[in-house]
């Protein structure tokens, strides 16, 4: 399940789509512009479908995501997703978790595919007929698209239980146990004795392992101590109130632990929050190196502003944890 980002289609959107559903509009740029999903750019129908969609890469920028809808010759819409590789690992994050958020605001009913890319060739005419060989042929697909798949199939087969904050998550059918380091780490975490858990899930033995459990001294510290190679949760006290969990995923892990580590962090959130740990802000990230001070700073605090938490007006700075046995204040 993708947590939304609280993003909302502005009024102005909403009257462009409906407006664009009885008009010859062949395409509608939206970006994420402040708070609020926005058209940034529009395209007239100039001739076929076929021969639109080569004008399609034209309004694409090369480091700037955004999302596109298209207009088939019938009347219905593609809903396309552009993030390139360049972009930042925070408007990488937001489109992310905005999408479902778009079709449900402009009406699911008016979209009937959709492509995901990271370069402007594959929104080309040529990019959207491989795109459509691939869905109608069973033509094998390539080992990202495999990936995919399969991550949403085993998604998608979850079962939903309520969690301490009654909202709903998903906990797959495999589940793990947690070895005695882990479960120790977990426990010093929810007393505040350490700041900083990474656990690993060891497939073979079918266990949660511990792989770090200490105090960080700076926010700058935590790129460095999250592996770039392997997937891994991350426990981090941001504060002595909030509580950050971490899905870190490197574009290098394989397709396994990849499918592996994204069907079950759900059910380590639940199984965790009945261990004492709240969770105020959660990130998911592809590049560990990339997350540093400032871009975690900013990450938390658009989650904490967006309901997660209620924040302080300042920006708190960090605090070191508190006492042994002594768990952190958690504010109201």
């Amino acid at each position: 399940m993708t947590h939304q980002s609280g993003i909302q289609v502005s009024d102005a959107l909403s009257a462009k789509f409906l407006s664009a559903l009885n008009a010859p509009v062949r395409l509608i740029k939206v970006s994420i512009v402040g708070e609020s999903l926005e058209a940034t750019d529009t395209l007239n129908i100039s001739g076929t479908f076929e021969q639109d969609m080569d004008l399609v890469p034209g309004v694409l920028d090369a480091e700037t995501p955004c999302y596109l809808l298209i207009r088939l010759n019938e009347p219905k819409w593609l809903l396309c997703t552009y993030v390139p590789d360049g972009a930042k690992v925070r408007e990488k994050m937001l489109y992310a978790a905005t999408k479902a958020t778009v079709t449900k605001s402009l009406g699911e009913s008016n979209f009937v595919d959709g492509i995901f890319g990271t370069t402007k060739e594959e929104f080309s005419l040529e990019g959207y007929q491989q795109h459509r060989r691939h869905a109608e042929s069973g033509a094998p697909l390539t080992e990202r698209e495999l990936e995919m798949e399969r991550i949403k199939e085993m998604e998608s087969s979850a079962v939903e239980v309520p969690t301490m904050e009654s909202r709903k998550t998903h906990v797959v059918g495999a589940t793990y146990d947690y070895d005695e380091s882990a479960k120790t780490a977990l426990n010093d975490y929810t007393k505040g004795t350490v700041n900083f858990v990474l656990l690993a899930i060891d497939t073979a033995s079918e266990m949660v392992k511990l792989d770090t459990a200490e105090n960080l001294q700076s926010h700058a510290e935590i790129a460095q101590a999250i592996p770039s190679d392997v997937p891994r949760f991350v426990f981090y006290w941001h504060d002595s109130t909030t509580s950050v969990f971490i899905y870190s995923c490197p574009a290098s892990s394989s397709v396994r632990e990849r499918m592996i580590y994204s069907s079950f962090r759900y059910g380590l959130l639940v199984t965790t929050s009945t261990m004492g740990i709240e969770v105020h802000a959660k990130l998911e990230i592809d590049d560990p190196t990339a997350l540093s001070a400032d871009v975690l700073e900013e990450e938390v605090r658009e989650r904490v502003a967006l309901g997660e938490k209620r924040m302080p007006t300042t920006q708190p700075k960090f605090k070191r944890p508190a006492p042994p046995g002594r768990r952190p204040r958690v504010a109201p």
